[in-house]
């Protein structure tokens, strides 16, 4: 009798946020026996300090394959290198299944040195999500993947919905697993961890604000960047605001001349924090302000008020059940005025819990592609 050999799983990583997202997948997937995951880390330089600490802070202590791709600036060279990069991997080690988290580039190159170089089937984690607005890189890159991939694992039913009725994806190879940032937020949560933090950082529980911006369309240019920093600086004449700089908009203060507009009495700059630190002090903080994706989730599931500088968001379940509120430079000042009028009277927007959003979606996603493995091998 033939002996079936385990499902050999590629795990893509590249940017920070990429482990929040493949990790709980691993540690589950590692522990049976039908598969062999490995992870994948694709960089323009071998992991740092902030890469090996959220890596080992949610339980992966190996990588298995470091793929550097150089640090040059210009999209299609790093493009480009990406592919030349994981290609000879993946000749190397043929995976059965490359799987690729969310919406970044890296994500999307995979996809296609996996489906050009052999067919190999792609599986897409947060499968099924859509801003609708195409200006942003990161839209293109969750159509294309979408449109390549052979299972796909959505983070809720409207996405689901949007691939099975809007898109034709055969319902068998479309699962509705969760959002699996949570199964890394609760992991860390820590009440202690987060009082701690704020003693460090002279902040009173309850009585400050996170700021984070890294978009290019609010950190680029002179003119979006100097919005967004006056934004700040109006916020923290109500309440301070712990602002971890970005390293994209740490880059672009320096380039623009805009450092000086950072300075206020009650903005406490910090570098980027580490992922439990960053998530214990969301949990403390009485809002956030960000351009960010991830985070408007975090807030949602910690039920803290989110304002998220953006004409659109690809997290609508965050805005209709959650906390998240959409402003841009013109209303969000007024509206987080509004905000902390409501919130000193105790009238705070209350949190909804979130379908699936629950701590297990890693074990609902290492199940879908049992399922898909167990009907082709």
């Amino acid at each position: 009798m033939q002996v079936k050999q385990p499902c050999k799983i590629h795990l893509l990583a590249a940017a920070r946020p990429n482990f929040v997202k493949i990790a709980p997948l691993y540690m589950v997937l590692k522990e049976q026996s039908w598969c062999e995951p490995e992870i994948i880390y694709i960089a323009q330089h071998p992991p740092g300090p902030m890469t090996t600490s959220i890596a080992e802070e949610l339980g992966i202590s190996w990588i298995d394959h470091i793929v550097e791709v150089g640090s040059n600036g210009d999209f299609g060279a790093r493009f480009g290198a990406i592919i030349d990069g994981y290609s000879k991997l993946v000749q190397s080690e043929r995976p059965d299944i490359v799987l690729v988290a969310g919406d970044v580039d890296t994500s999307l190159a995979a996809a296609l040195t996996a489906k050009r170089l052999g067919n190999i089937p792609v599986a897409h984690l947060e499968a099924g999500l859509r801003s609708f607005d195409r200006s942003m890189p990161e839209e293109v890159n969750r159509i294309l993947i979408d449109a390549i991939s052979d299972i796909w694992l959505t983070p809720g039913d409207d996405a689901t919905q949007r691939l099975t009725h809007g898109q034709s994806r055969p319902e068998e190879r479309v699962h509705t697993v969760g959002n699996i940032m949570i199964d890394s937020l609760i992991k860390v949560l820590d009440p202690a961890r987060g009082a701690k933090q704020c003693a460090g950082l002279g902040l009173a529980e309850g009585e400050f604000a996170i700021a984070t911006f890294h978009r290019p369309a609010n950190v680029d240019m002179h003119d979006d960047l100097s919005a967004v920093l006056g934004l700040l600086r109006s916020v923290a004449d109500i309440l301070p605001v712990l602002v971890p700089v970005h390293p994209r908009l740490a880059q672009n203060l320096k380039r623009l001349g805009l450092e000086g507009q950072l300075i206020h009495d009650n903005l406490i700059i910090t570098e980027p924090l580490v992922y439990g630190d960053f998530i214990n002090l969301v949990a403390k903080s009485r809002m956030v302000l960000t351009d960010s994706g991830g985070i408007q989730e975090e807030t949602a599931y910690l039920g803290i008020p989110c304002f998220t500088y953006r004409n659109n968001t690809e997290r609508p379940v965050t805005v209709a059940n959650g906390t998240n509120r959409l402003v841009n430079r013109w209303d969000a000042l007024p509206q987080i005025r509004g905000f902390v009028a409501r919130d000193e009277t105790g009238n705070r927007q209350q949190r909804i819990a979130i379908p699936l959003w629950d701590g297990l979606t890693a074990y609902r996603t290492a199940n879908a592609l049992h399922a898909w493995w167990s009907g082709v091998s």
